[in-house]
Protein backbone atom coordinates (compact mmCIF):
# COMPACT_ATOMS: atom_id res chain seq x y z
CA UNK A 1 0.00 0.00 0.00
CA UNK A 2 1.22 4.18 0.08
CA UNK A 3 0.87 3.94 -3.64
CA UNK A 4 -1.63 6.63 -3.74
CA UNK A 5 0.91 8.97 -1.93
CA UNK A 6 3.65 8.28 -4.35
CA UNK A 7 1.44 9.28 -7.34
CA UNK A 8 0.15 12.35 -5.35
CA UNK A 9 3.99 13.35 -4.25
CA UNK A 10 5.10 14.19 -8.08
CA UNK A 11 1.98 14.99 -9.75
CA UNK A 12 -1.48 16.19 -9.86
CA UNK A 13 -4.09 13.78 -10.02
CA UNK A 14 -8.25 14.04 -10.86
CA UNK A 15 -8.85 11.55 -8.31
CA UNK A 16 -9.54 12.78 -4.54
CA UNK A 17 -7.78 11.17 -1.74
CA UNK A 18 -10.77 8.94 -0.70
CA UNK A 19 -11.00 7.56 -4.37
CA UNK A 20 -7.33 7.11 -4.73
CA UNK A 21 -8.14 4.56 -1.40
CA UNK A 22 -10.47 2.80 -2.82
CA UNK A 23 -8.67 2.46 -6.02
CA UNK A 24 -5.50 1.19 -4.26
CA UNK A 25 -7.40 -1.29 -2.14
CA UNK A 26 -9.27 -2.08 -5.55
CA UNK A 27 -6.29 -2.91 -7.22
CA UNK A 28 -4.57 -5.03 -4.47
CA UNK A 29 -8.47 -7.35 -5.01
CA UNK A 30 -7.27 -7.44 -8.48
CA UNK A 31 -3.70 -8.73 -7.26
CA UNK A 32 -5.04 -11.55 -5.21
CA UNK A 33 -7.09 -13.06 -8.35
CA UNK A 34 -3.85 -13.45 -10.16
CA UNK A 35 -0.36 -11.59 -10.18
CA UNK A 36 3.03 -11.71 -11.33
CA UNK A 37 6.16 -9.85 -9.17
CA UNK A 38 3.22 -7.25 -8.50
CA UNK A 39 2.00 -6.79 -11.43
CA UNK A 40 -1.40 -7.45 -12.85
CA UNK A 41 -2.23 -10.25 -15.74
CA UNK A 42 -5.21 -11.39 -17.56
CA UNK A 43 -6.31 -13.56 -14.82
CA UNK A 44 -6.27 -10.60 -12.25
CA UNK A 45 -9.05 -8.67 -14.69
CA UNK A 46 -11.51 -11.11 -15.61
CA UNK A 47 -13.57 -12.35 -12.36
CA UNK A 48 -14.49 -8.45 -12.40
CA UNK A 49 -16.43 -8.50 -16.03
CA UNK A 50 -18.44 -11.28 -15.05
CA UNK A 51 -21.19 -9.80 -18.03
CA UNK A 52 -18.10 -9.11 -20.49
CA UNK A 53 -15.45 -11.77 -20.01
CA UNK A 54 -13.72 -10.97 -23.53
CA UNK A 55 -13.81 -7.36 -22.84
CA UNK A 56 -11.93 -7.57 -19.72
CA UNK A 57 -9.03 -9.86 -21.78
CA UNK A 58 -9.14 -6.91 -23.88
CA UNK A 59 -9.15 -4.15 -20.89
CA UNK A 60 -5.80 -5.68 -19.79
CA UNK A 61 -4.38 -5.78 -23.14
CA UNK A 62 -5.27 -2.22 -23.81
CA UNK A 63 -4.03 -1.12 -19.75
CA UNK A 64 -0.44 -3.72 -20.43
CA UNK A 65 0.10 -1.99 -24.67
CA UNK A 66 -0.18 1.51 -23.27
CA UNK A 67 2.46 1.03 -20.30
CA UNK A 68 6.13 1.85 -21.27
CA UNK A 69 7.57 -1.33 -19.39
CA UNK A 70 4.42 -3.72 -20.63
CA UNK A 71 3.48 -4.48 -16.99
CA UNK A 72 0.37 -2.72 -15.34
CA UNK A 73 1.98 -1.28 -11.68
CA UNK A 74 -0.69 0.65 -9.89
CA UNK A 75 0.57 3.85 -11.28
CA UNK A 76 -0.54 2.85 -14.62
CA UNK A 77 -3.76 1.25 -13.43
CA UNK A 78 -4.44 4.80 -12.22
CA UNK A 79 -3.23 6.45 -15.51
CA UNK A 80 -5.45 4.30 -17.29
CA UNK A 81 -8.94 5.20 -15.34
CA UNK A 82 -8.38 8.34 -14.83
CA UNK A 83 -9.45 8.71 -19.17
CA UNK A 84 -11.97 6.46 -18.53
CA UNK A 85 -13.60 8.02 -14.99
CA UNK A 86 -12.53 11.45 -15.51
CA UNK A 87 -13.80 14.39 -17.81
CA UNK A 88 -11.66 15.67 -19.93
CA UNK A 89 -10.46 18.90 -18.36
CA UNK A 90 -9.65 16.56 -15.18
CA UNK A 91 -6.98 14.65 -16.74
CA UNK A 92 -3.55 15.34 -15.96
CA UNK A 93 -1.80 12.38 -16.23
CA UNK A 94 -2.99 10.47 -19.29
CA UNK A 95 -1.63 10.96 -22.91
CA UNK A 96 -3.28 14.09 -24.07
CA UNK A 97 -3.76 11.75 -27.47
CA UNK A 98 -6.53 10.01 -25.25
CA UNK A 99 -7.71 12.90 -23.62
CA UNK A 100 -9.50 14.23 -26.12
CA UNK A 101 -11.72 11.05 -26.44
CA UNK A 102 -15.43 10.44 -25.42
CA UNK A 103 -15.77 7.59 -22.99
CA UNK A 104 -17.42 5.39 -25.50
CA UNK A 105 -14.53 5.96 -27.93
CA UNK A 106 -12.44 4.75 -25.73
CA UNK A 107 -14.43 2.19 -25.03
CA UNK A 108 -14.54 0.94 -28.76
CA UNK A 109 -10.75 0.69 -29.01
CA UNK A 110 -10.76 -0.99 -26.07
CA UNK A 111 -12.80 -3.77 -27.63
CA UNK A 112 -11.00 -3.31 -30.95
CA UNK A 113 -8.58 -4.32 -29.40
CA UNK A 114 -6.42 -1.31 -30.72
CA UNK A 115 -4.80 1.76 -29.52
CA UNK A 116 -5.31 4.10 -32.61
CA UNK A 117 -8.94 5.59 -33.96
CA UNK A 118 -7.85 4.39 -37.66
CA UNK A 119 -9.31 0.88 -37.47
CA UNK A 120 -11.23 0.31 -40.63
CA UNK A 121 -12.82 -3.45 -39.75
CA UNK A 122 -15.01 -2.52 -37.44
CA UNK A 123 -17.96 -5.42 -36.77
CA UNK A 124 -20.87 -6.16 -34.41
CA UNK A 125 -18.80 -6.94 -31.58
CA UNK A 126 -18.47 -3.08 -30.23
CA UNK A 127 -22.18 -3.03 -29.62
CA UNK A 128 -22.72 -6.43 -28.54
CA UNK A 129 -20.22 -5.67 -25.41
CA UNK A 130 -21.47 -2.11 -24.96
CA UNK A 131 -25.25 -3.85 -24.50
CA UNK A 132 -23.67 -6.65 -22.56
CA UNK A 133 -22.28 -4.20 -19.69
CA UNK A 134 -26.01 -5.22 -17.89
CA UNK A 135 -25.72 -8.90 -18.27
CA UNK A 136 -24.94 -9.67 -15.09
CA UNK A 137 -28.33 -8.00 -13.66
CA UNK A 138 -29.33 -11.87 -13.18
CA UNK A 139 -33.22 -10.85 -11.95
CA UNK A 140 -33.85 -10.26 -15.68
CA UNK A 141 -36.77 -12.97 -17.03
CA UNK A 142 -36.18 -13.58 -21.16
CA UNK A 143 -36.96 -16.60 -23.32
CA UNK A 144 -33.11 -16.32 -24.33
CA UNK A 145 -29.77 -14.29 -24.65
CA UNK A 146 -28.95 -13.43 -27.96
CA UNK A 147 -27.13 -10.71 -29.76
CA UNK A 148 -29.92 -9.83 -32.05
CA UNK A 149 -30.12 -6.48 -30.59
CA UNK A 150 -26.61 -6.01 -31.23
CA UNK A 151 -26.89 -7.08 -34.81
CA UNK A 152 -29.92 -4.82 -35.39
CA UNK A 153 -27.66 -2.07 -34.45
CA UNK A 154 -24.57 -2.39 -36.68
CA UNK A 155 -27.03 -3.00 -39.43
CA UNK A 156 -28.49 0.32 -39.50
CA UNK A 157 -24.63 1.81 -38.93
CA UNK A 158 -23.05 -0.36 -41.70
CA UNK A 159 -25.52 -0.42 -44.53
CA UNK A 160 -24.42 -3.42 -46.14
CA UNK A 161 -21.17 -2.12 -45.85
CA UNK A 162 -18.30 -4.83 -45.11
CA UNK A 163 -16.05 -2.24 -43.01
CA UNK A 164 -16.19 1.52 -42.28
CA UNK A 165 -13.74 4.14 -40.84
CA UNK A 166 -13.44 4.28 -36.68
CA UNK A 167 -14.62 7.50 -36.63
CA UNK A 168 -17.69 7.66 -39.00
CA UNK A 169 -18.86 4.31 -36.81
CA UNK A 170 -18.37 6.28 -33.52
CA UNK A 171 -20.93 9.35 -35.18
CA UNK A 172 -23.25 7.03 -36.46
CA UNK A 173 -23.61 5.19 -33.27
CA UNK A 174 -23.99 8.23 -31.23
CA UNK A 175 -26.75 9.22 -33.41
CA UNK A 176 -28.15 5.84 -32.31
CA UNK A 177 -27.04 5.53 -28.56
CA UNK A 178 -27.31 8.95 -27.74
CA UNK A 179 -26.51 8.04 -23.88
CA UNK A 180 -23.14 5.71 -24.40
CA UNK A 181 -20.96 8.30 -23.35
CA UNK A 182 -23.18 8.24 -19.79
CA UNK A 183 -23.27 4.36 -19.52
CA UNK A 184 -20.26 3.42 -20.37
CA UNK A 185 -18.32 6.01 -17.42
CA UNK A 186 -21.42 4.73 -15.05
CA UNK A 187 -19.80 1.22 -16.19
CA UNK A 188 -16.90 1.92 -15.31
CA UNK A 189 -17.69 3.98 -12.28
CA UNK A 190 -19.60 1.29 -11.02
CA UNK A 191 -16.29 -1.09 -11.54
CA UNK A 192 -13.90 0.73 -9.94
CA UNK A 193 -14.68 3.69 -7.13
CA UNK A 194 -18.67 3.01 -6.35
CA UNK A 195 -19.96 -0.01 -6.56
CA UNK A 196 -23.49 0.69 -5.00
CA UNK A 197 -23.82 3.39 -7.89
CA UNK A 198 -27.50 3.00 -9.07
CA UNK A 199 -27.08 1.33 -12.60
CA UNK A 200 -29.22 -0.61 -14.50
CA UNK A 201 -31.89 -2.12 -17.19
CA UNK A 202 -35.50 -2.06 -15.53
CA UNK A 203 -36.54 -5.53 -14.06
CA UNK A 204 -39.01 -7.68 -15.52
CA UNK A 205 -42.25 -8.99 -13.69
CA UNK A 206 -43.01 -11.23 -16.06
CA UNK A 207 -40.53 -13.47 -18.86
CA UNK A 208 -40.35 -11.75 -22.57
CA UNK A 209 -40.71 -13.60 -25.69
CA UNK A 210 -38.78 -10.19 -27.03
CA UNK A 211 -37.35 -8.88 -24.27
CA UNK A 212 -33.54 -9.50 -22.95
CA UNK A 213 -30.77 -7.64 -21.82
CA UNK A 214 -29.60 -6.67 -25.02
CA UNK A 215 -33.04 -4.89 -25.97
CA UNK A 216 -33.30 -3.06 -23.03
CA UNK A 217 -30.26 -1.60 -22.69
CA UNK A 218 -30.79 -0.73 -26.11
CA UNK A 219 -33.49 1.21 -25.63
CA UNK A 220 -32.17 2.80 -22.45
CA UNK A 221 -29.01 4.12 -24.84
CA UNK A 222 -31.42 5.58 -27.13
CA UNK A 223 -34.16 7.13 -25.03
CA UNK A 224 -34.28 10.20 -22.44
CA UNK A 225 -37.07 8.89 -21.00
CA UNK A 226 -36.55 5.07 -20.99
CA UNK A 227 -33.12 5.50 -18.65
CA UNK A 228 -35.38 6.05 -15.60
CA UNK A 229 -37.57 3.21 -15.25
CA UNK A 230 -37.10 1.06 -12.42
CA UNK A 231 -39.45 -1.89 -13.48
CA UNK A 232 -42.09 -3.04 -16.63
CA UNK A 233 -44.88 -4.80 -15.44
CA UNK A 234 -46.26 -7.37 -18.07
CA UNK A 235 -49.77 -6.19 -19.31
CA UNK A 236 -50.88 -8.17 -22.34
CA UNK A 237 -48.98 -10.98 -23.96
CA UNK A 238 -50.50 -13.17 -27.04
CA UNK A 239 -49.90 -14.99 -30.26
CA UNK A 240 -52.21 -12.72 -32.21
CA UNK A 241 -56.14 -13.45 -32.56
CA UNK A 242 -58.80 -11.37 -33.30
CA UNK A 243 -60.33 -10.57 -29.99
CA UNK A 244 -57.47 -8.80 -28.96
CA UNK A 245 -58.41 -5.30 -29.81
CA UNK A 246 -60.74 -5.79 -26.34
CA UNK A 247 -58.10 -6.42 -24.19
CA UNK A 248 -55.82 -4.18 -25.70
CA UNK A 249 -58.35 -0.95 -24.89
CA UNK A 250 -59.00 -1.70 -21.49
CA UNK A 251 -55.75 -1.84 -20.34
CA UNK A 252 -54.82 1.30 -22.49
CA UNK A 253 -58.08 2.85 -20.45
CA UNK A 254 -57.18 2.16 -17.05
CA UNK A 255 -53.49 2.82 -17.54
CA UNK A 256 -52.09 5.43 -15.43
CA UNK A 257 -48.69 4.77 -16.62
CA UNK A 258 -46.25 4.97 -19.49
CA UNK A 259 -47.05 1.73 -22.12
CA UNK A 260 -44.30 0.18 -24.14
CA UNK A 261 -45.93 -1.48 -26.94
CA UNK A 262 -43.69 -4.68 -28.93
CA UNK A 263 -45.17 -6.10 -31.49
CA UNK A 264 -43.47 -9.33 -33.91
CA UNK A 265 -44.34 -9.62 -37.37
CA UNK A 266 -43.53 -12.38 -40.18
CA UNK A 267 -43.74 -11.53 -43.50
CA UNK A 268 -46.13 -13.56 -45.80
CA UNK A 269 -45.59 -15.51 -49.34
CA UNK A 270 -46.94 -12.35 -51.30
CA UNK A 271 -44.26 -10.11 -49.95
CA UNK A 272 -40.84 -11.85 -49.62
CA UNK A 273 -39.74 -15.35 -50.15
CA UNK A 274 -37.47 -15.11 -47.04
CA UNK A 275 -40.67 -14.65 -44.40
CA UNK A 276 -38.16 -12.48 -42.60
CA UNK A 277 -38.89 -11.42 -38.85
CA UNK A 278 -39.32 -7.94 -37.67
CA UNK A 279 -39.86 -6.61 -33.84
CA UNK A 280 -41.46 -2.84 -33.70
CA UNK A 281 -42.87 -1.33 -31.62
CA UNK A 282 -44.09 2.18 -29.42
CA UNK A 283 -43.29 3.77 -25.89
CA UNK A 284 -46.29 5.47 -25.06
CA UNK A 285 -45.49 7.83 -22.65
CA UNK A 286 -48.20 9.35 -19.91
CA UNK A 287 -46.97 11.85 -18.40
CA UNK A 288 -49.12 14.28 -15.71
CA UNK A 289 -47.01 17.08 -15.53
CA UNK A 290 -47.02 17.39 -19.36
CA UNK A 291 -50.39 18.91 -20.31
CA UNK A 292 -51.26 16.94 -23.87
CA UNK A 293 -53.43 13.55 -22.98
CA UNK A 294 -54.70 15.05 -19.95
CA UNK A 295 -55.72 18.46 -20.93
CA UNK A 296 -57.82 17.32 -23.92
CA UNK A 297 -60.49 15.58 -21.14
CA UNK A 298 -60.46 18.93 -19.69
CA UNK A 299 -61.40 21.57 -22.43
CA UNK A 300 -62.65 19.05 -24.88
CA UNK A 301 -59.74 18.99 -27.72
CA UNK A 302 -58.54 22.78 -27.51
CA UNK A 303 -56.18 21.31 -30.60
CA UNK A 304 -58.86 20.13 -32.72
CA UNK A 305 -57.97 16.39 -33.69
CA UNK A 306 -60.99 14.46 -31.47
CA UNK A 307 -63.47 12.96 -33.58
CA UNK A 308 -66.39 14.25 -31.69
CA UNK A 309 -66.28 17.23 -28.95
CA UNK A 310 -69.68 16.06 -27.49
CA UNK A 311 -68.15 12.61 -26.59
CA UNK A 312 -65.85 12.66 -23.31
CA UNK A 313 -63.59 9.59 -24.13
CA UNK A 314 -60.44 11.15 -25.69
CA UNK A 315 -59.09 8.82 -28.46
CA UNK A 316 -55.88 10.07 -28.72
CA UNK A 317 -53.43 9.17 -25.43
CA UNK A 318 -49.76 9.74 -24.85
CA UNK A 319 -47.34 13.02 -24.35
CA UNK A 320 -44.41 14.38 -26.28
CA UNK A 321 -41.77 11.83 -24.46
CA UNK A 322 -43.19 9.14 -26.97
CA UNK A 323 -41.28 7.63 -29.49
CA UNK A 324 -41.56 4.75 -32.71
CA UNK A 325 -38.73 2.06 -32.84
CA UNK A 326 -37.76 -0.91 -34.99
CA UNK A 327 -35.41 -3.51 -33.41
CA UNK A 328 -35.57 -6.07 -36.11
CA UNK A 329 -33.71 -6.17 -38.60
CA UNK A 330 -32.36 -2.96 -38.34
CA UNK A 331 -32.83 -0.55 -34.52
CA UNK A 332 -33.94 2.98 -35.70
CA UNK A 333 -35.74 5.17 -33.14
CA UNK A 334 -38.43 7.40 -34.19
CA UNK A 335 -39.19 10.94 -31.43
CA UNK A 336 -41.76 12.89 -31.66
CA UNK A 337 -40.84 15.86 -33.42
CA UNK A 338 -41.70 18.97 -31.01
CA UNK A 339 -42.25 21.49 -33.44
CA UNK A 340 -45.34 23.82 -33.75
CA UNK A 341 -46.95 22.06 -36.79
CA UNK A 342 -46.80 18.54 -34.44
CA UNK A 343 -50.46 17.06 -34.26
CA UNK A 344 -49.22 15.35 -31.18
CA UNK A 345 -51.41 11.88 -32.14
CA UNK A 346 -49.01 9.76 -30.22
CA UNK A 347 -51.70 6.65 -29.57
CA UNK A 348 -55.04 6.68 -30.35
CA UNK A 349 -57.48 3.70 -29.56
CA UNK A 350 -61.12 2.71 -30.88
CA UNK A 351 -63.32 0.34 -29.60
CA UNK A 352 -66.99 -0.64 -30.70
CA UNK A 353 -68.09 -0.42 -27.12
CA UNK A 354 -67.05 3.07 -26.99
CA UNK A 355 -70.52 4.04 -28.98
CA UNK A 356 -69.21 7.55 -30.53
CA UNK A 357 -71.82 9.53 -32.15
CA UNK A 358 -69.43 9.97 -35.22
CA UNK A 359 -68.04 6.94 -36.09
CA UNK A 360 -64.10 6.39 -36.81
CA UNK A 361 -61.78 3.53 -37.28
CA UNK A 362 -61.95 1.05 -35.23
CA UNK A 363 -58.57 0.13 -34.09
CA UNK A 364 -55.14 0.82 -32.36
CA UNK A 365 -52.96 3.70 -33.98
CA UNK A 366 -49.92 5.52 -33.54
CA UNK A 367 -48.76 8.88 -35.27
CA UNK A 368 -50.38 10.43 -37.96
CA UNK A 369 -52.31 13.49 -38.29
CA UNK A 370 -55.56 13.10 -36.57
CA UNK A 371 -57.53 12.76 -40.19
CA UNK A 372 -57.00 8.85 -39.91
CA UNK A 373 -53.07 8.82 -41.43
CA UNK A 374 -51.76 6.92 -38.97
CA UNK A 375 -47.87 6.03 -38.79
CA UNK A 376 -49.03 2.72 -37.80
CA UNK A 377 -52.33 1.38 -37.91
CA UNK A 378 -53.39 -2.12 -36.56
CA UNK A 379 -57.06 -2.92 -37.43
CA UNK A 380 -59.79 -4.56 -34.98
CA UNK A 381 -59.36 -7.63 -36.77
CA UNK A 382 -56.06 -8.03 -35.67
CA UNK A 383 -55.02 -11.24 -37.40
CA UNK A 384 -53.97 -10.87 -40.84
CA UNK A 385 -55.88 -7.39 -41.47
CA UNK A 386 -53.41 -4.24 -40.82
CA UNK A 387 -51.83 -1.87 -42.96
CA UNK A 388 -48.52 -0.25 -41.67
CA UNK A 389 -48.23 3.23 -43.16
CA UNK A 390 -44.22 3.62 -42.68
CA UNK A 391 -43.69 5.73 -45.69
CA UNK A 392 -46.84 8.43 -44.74
CA UNK A 393 -45.62 11.62 -45.48
CA UNK A 394 -49.08 13.47 -43.44
CA UNK A 395 -47.26 11.77 -40.29
CA UNK A 396 -46.80 15.16 -37.90
CA UNK A 397 -45.77 13.40 -34.81
CA UNK A 398 -43.20 11.80 -35.15
CA UNK A 399 -39.96 11.60 -37.13
CA UNK A 400 -39.97 10.59 -40.42
CA UNK A 401 -38.33 6.98 -41.81
CA UNK A 402 -39.37 3.80 -42.50
CA UNK A 403 -39.80 1.05 -39.92
CA UNK A 404 -39.61 -1.47 -42.05
CA UNK A 405 -38.46 -2.03 -45.89
CA UNK A 406 -40.60 0.31 -48.05
CA UNK A 407 -42.20 -2.43 -49.99
CA UNK A 408 -43.38 -3.72 -46.75
CA UNK A 409 -47.17 -2.36 -46.54
CA UNK A 410 -49.51 -5.01 -45.01
CA UNK A 411 -48.74 -6.69 -41.35
CA UNK A 412 -49.02 -10.12 -40.38
CA UNK A 413 -48.73 -10.08 -36.42
CA UNK A 414 -47.25 -12.83 -34.60
CA UNK A 415 -47.52 -11.56 -31.06
CA UNK A 416 -48.12 -8.84 -29.00
CA UNK A 417 -46.54 -7.47 -25.70
CA UNK A 418 -48.00 -4.44 -23.71
CA UNK A 419 -45.41 -3.56 -20.35
CA UNK A 420 -46.35 -0.79 -18.46
CA UNK A 421 -43.51 1.30 -17.07
CA UNK A 422 -43.18 1.43 -13.11
CA UNK A 423 -40.88 4.33 -11.88
CA UNK A 424 -40.69 2.95 -8.42
CA UNK A 425 -39.57 -0.07 -6.18
CA UNK A 426 -42.99 -1.15 -6.22
CA UNK A 427 -44.66 -3.85 -8.25
CA UNK A 428 -48.27 -2.95 -9.26
CA UNK A 429 -50.97 -5.35 -8.52
CA UNK A 430 -52.67 -6.55 -12.18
Amino acid sequence: MGGSKSIKKHTKVAFTDQELEILEVYFELLKCHDSINGFLTQKSMIPEFPENPDFSIKFYNWMRERCQNQQIDYTNFVITLELLLKDQQENYLSDYNFRVLEKFELFALISLGCLENQKESINSTVIEELLNMYHYNKEIKNSQRNDSAARSVANSIFEQKSAIPFNQFIGQAKQQLIYANKMCKQYFTKKFINPYLKYGIPKLSSSSFILNHQVLALLQMSSPDFNKINQLDLKFSSSVINDDLEYITEIIIDSQQPLLFLFRNREDETQNDTFQQQVFGAYISIDETIETHFIRKRQKDPMGILYNPNDQISLYFGDEKSFLFSLLPIYQLFMSTFDANSKQCFGYINNRSFNLQVQQPYGLGFGGNGNGNFRIWIDENIKRNAKNRINNQCDKTYEMGYLFEPYIEFLNLTSIEIWGVNYGNKIQIK
